[in-house]
């Protein structure tokens, strides 16, 4: 055969759109041109398959010949390598791999006219997308992408597949790796989120937990107003059924890599939706038993759209469809992450929910006698209380109003949660005392941190005091120029790493750093004069809804 032939035929073999990795084509073609030549095809190759394509098309089935070909040509038990579909059937996902391709190989044609008869694509169009179903079954199984997820990077190769999933997900099917999420994962994650609410979200209420949240999506480079879109999602423009669609949506997200605004291909008429809708009945929040259904109706996405056929809360609709386009948009891990962090968000308010519809707060702290105070008190010096610093942080502002009495301090920060932002809140530490005194003003801050203060943790603090200090100083030069004031920051730990520094420079202000065990503070605390304060700073703080009931069982534990 000279090179025009040779041409020929690889220009005729690519035209039959076989699922080819570009790795295996060198061997795809000297693997099609030897079995043509058993065959008894030893010239016009190219003839006889282009031959065979026509025939396929006009007659709506292929020849005999043509599916043995093919069959052969995805799938040889004895061959090496046993398919061209993929680079290697060897390693974790071998086995996936392998069982793709022979499933490939047996129902390559059946699976064409299925694409043909069921999803009403063109012969041609459904030969362009099996082109590429060893891509498709490697996103799948490798990446762990859904369909709908599939679908979105197919159809940016051609936009005949938008909004396609369906196909993708035939194809999946049939090469035995579609993807599939059972009740019991649904269960497992909504188990493990409920269990890392209290990590995730410390002492914030739902506010607080909003601008945290928010605060993870810019750090994750995720566009949008998350703040204004979960305000109006939680608060309000609030609608019970648009949180339990988000989080039917970001359940999946913690097994696949999901499009997130797809609505269907995960069988919202099944079981994990009913589930799910009766722990928010449980919880008290109202919502009916078919709410996704009924807020889902005759939409493929969760889009703007769909937002157009919402009469019900609009601006809660449209931050909907807003975040679950941005979350869509992120990468994969990035995804995973934001999604975490929201279901997170949904877990608090279920819980708060459910709390507040219950007949008494779960592990109540009652006003402490001296002896209870004192015996908490050691137990907040002793150690890392495991609170998620919850009660080393309340133990601070106790600690802070004790060493800030006289007249003419303000705080700024105090009661604040664990988790509250100091860039945010434009603080310079947890807890702020200012005396506003000129010509020499002061401005004392805590930082609080259970455990051994490392110095990682101090510079990374205090460049968050640069950054602060920089957006407050023409605040704080109404009173003095920057350079008159007299800045502190006092960080209160268990333990310290030692070399820390005593002294650094900010924007031209020298700034002394102290550094006090919370055992130090616990006995500054610990005459009985102070006891109120720390009923009122310490103990009745424990007791808002959105501190997690862990928190004060271990508080209560350490009364004993």
């Amino acid at each position: 055969m000279d090179d025009e032939m040779d041409y020929n035929l690889r220009a005729a073999i690519r035209g039959v759109l076989l699922p080819v990795t570009a790795s295996r084509e060198q061997q795809f073609l000297a693997a099609v041109e030897a079995y043509l030549d058993g065959i008894g095809i030893a010239q016009d190759k190219a003839s006889w398959v282009n031959l065979q394509l026509r025939r396929w098309k006009r007659d709506g089935s292929p020849t005999p010949a043509f599916r043995a070909f093919v069959r052969n040509m995805l799938y040889v038990e004895v061959r090496n390598p046993v398919t061209f579909m993929f680079d290697s059937v060897d390693g974790p996902n071998g086995p996936a791999y392998r069982r793709a391709a022979k499933r490939g190989s047996n129902n390559f044609f059946d699976l064409h006219a299925s694409l043909v008869s069921s999803h009403l694509l063109p012969h041609d169009a459904a030969r362009q997308i099996l082109s590429h179903a060893g891509m498709i079954a490697r996103l799948a199984v490798e990446e762990l992408m859904t369909a709908s997820e599939i679908s979105r990077l197919i159809t940016v190769r051609d936009n005949r597949f938008s909004l396609n999933w369906r196909a993708v997900q035939a194809i999946l099917s049939k090469l035995g790796c579609s993807p599939s999420l059972s009740l019991g994962q649904a269960q497992q994650t909504f188990q493990d989120d409920s269990a890392a609410e209290p990590e995730l979200l410390g002492d914030l209420d739902v506010s607080g937990s909003i601008e945290r949240v928010a605060l993870v999506a810019e750090s994750l480079g995720c566009k949008g107003d998350f703040v204004e879109w979960l305000t109006d999602l939680f608060v309000t423009d609030f609608h019970a059924p648009y949180l339990l669609l988000l989080h039917y949506q970001l359940l999946i997200q913690d097994s696949f890599d999901h499009a997130v605004t797809y609505a269907y291909e995960f069988k919202p008429r099944g079981q994990i939706a009913t589930w799910l809708t009766q722990e928010y009945i449980a919880a008290g929040i109202p919502v009916a038993r078919n709410a996704f259904l009924n807020n889902a109706k005759a939409t493929l996405r969760f889009d703007q759209v769909w937002v157009t056929g919402r009469t019900d809360s609009p601006r809660s609709a449209t931050a909907l469809a807003n975040i679950l386009e941005a979350v869509e948009n992120m990468g994969s891990l990035a995804k995973d992450e934001l999604a975490s962090q929201m279901r997170g968000l949904l877990h608090r308010y279920l819980r708060v929910e459910a709390e507040r519809h219950g007949e008494a707060l779960p592990h109540r702290v009652p006003d402490l006698t001296v002896g209870q105070a004192e015996a908490l008190l050691a137990a907040i010096g002793g150690g890392n209380t495991n609170t998620t610093g919850i009660l080393e942080q309340r133990m601070v502002d106790c600690f802070g109003l004790i060493e800030h009495a006289d007249a003419g301090w303000a705080a700024r920060g105090l009661g604040d949660s664990v988790f509250a932002a100091n860039t945010y809140r434009r603080k310079l530490g947890d807890i702020e005392f200012e005396l506003p005194v000129r010509p020499n003003p002061r401005s004392v801050s805590y930082e609080s941190h259970g455990g051994q203060l490392t110095e990682p943790y101090v510079r990374d603090h205090l460049d968050s005091f640069a950054y602060v200090l920089g957006v407050r100083q023409e605040e704080l030069e109404t009173i003095a120029p920057l350079a008159d004031w007299q800045f502190e920051v006092v960080f209160v730990a268990h333990t310290f790493d030692p070399g820390l520094p005593n002294q650094i420079e900010v924007s031209g202000c020298d700034v002394a750093l102290r550094y006090v065990t919370f055992e130090e503070a616990a006995n500054n605390l610990s005459d009985r004069a102070h006891l109120a304060l720390i009923n009122e700073h310490l103990v009745a703080p424990l007791n808002h809804g959105f501190v997690h009931p862990n928190v004060r069982e271990r508080a209560l534990a350490f009364l004993v």
